[in-house]
């Protein structure tokens, strides 16, 4: 079977994710970082559990489907509260490792889905 590279037209692509970092159109960030279909941004918060409503808001304004949480090289949960302030908003929720969540967040992306992430690096 031929598989063929999709890139979005955006030009937001995960190239690599390892120790060394998450490379995104071939710049590496070893710190904590939000990609959205068009943007990287980084992420002031040094853990997944000190993510707070107030983080998202500008995420909720452009209403994803869904938003990744890339936890490092473990799995680790965010608040239940607010996984439910986000679903009451119809956005979809998960947490896995920030691997996990790079390739999830390119799949969702090559099918044209508007899916924002916020990733933590392995070593975390």
């Amino acid at each position: 079977m031929q598989i063929n590279e999709t890139r979005n037209i955006q030009g937001v692509w995960i190239d690599d994710v390892g120790v060394e970092g998450i490379c995104i159109n071939g710049h590496c960030y070893q710190q904590p970082i939000c990609i959205t279909n068009s943007a990287v941004q980084p992420v002031i918060k040094s853990s997944v559990t000190e993510l707070s409503a107030e983080d998202f808001c500008e995420a909720i304004s452009y209403h994803p489907e869904i938003i990744l949480i890339g936890t490092g090289s473990k799995t680790r949960f965010i608040d239940p509260r607010l996984n439910v302030e986000l679903v009451q908003h119809g956005i979809g929720i998960e947490c896995m490792s920030t691997d996990a969540a790079c390739s999830t967040f390119s799949v969702l992306l090559g099918e044209g889905r508007n899916v924002w992430a916020w990733l933590w690096p392995l070593s975390d």
